[in-house]
């Protein structure tokens, strides 16, 4: 997502609790999405915010995307329409992942 200004996107930053909501991701997980992360792009010279979305299967992908599409589309058009930005849109299937083994933290804590 491409904003024109440095404050439009901090106003969606700001606003990301508001837009993705704890019902939404409620209803989204159930119908099949595993995760979505929102990042801040630094390294352009653009105001650029990009989203992963990954999901249990191609059935989870096409339920999303008719919730968000419910949801984004006619539930809050006018709640959403103070945003300007562009999006563009990249589909793809992981080829390969590196996730970081979980660390069992050997530090105790006095819980007196």
């Amino acid at each position: 997502m491409d904003f024109p200004s440095a404050p439009e996107l901090e106003l969606f930053l700001k606003s990301l609790d508001e837009v993705w909501t704890e019902t939404l991701y409620s209803n989204l997980a159930s119908a099949g999405l595993i995760r979505h992360v929102v990042s801040k792009v630094w390294n352009k010279d653009q105001h650029r915010v990009a989203m992963v979305f990954e999901y249990e299967s191609k059935e989870g992908y096409l339920k999303c995307q008719d919730i968000i599409a419910e949801d984004f589309g006619k539930a809050r058009r006018a709640e959403l329409s103070k945003f300007v930005f562009k999006v563009q849109n990249n589909r793809g299937l992981v080829l390969s992942e590196y996730v970081r083994p979980k660390v069992v933290s050997s530090i105790e804590y006095d819980t007196r």
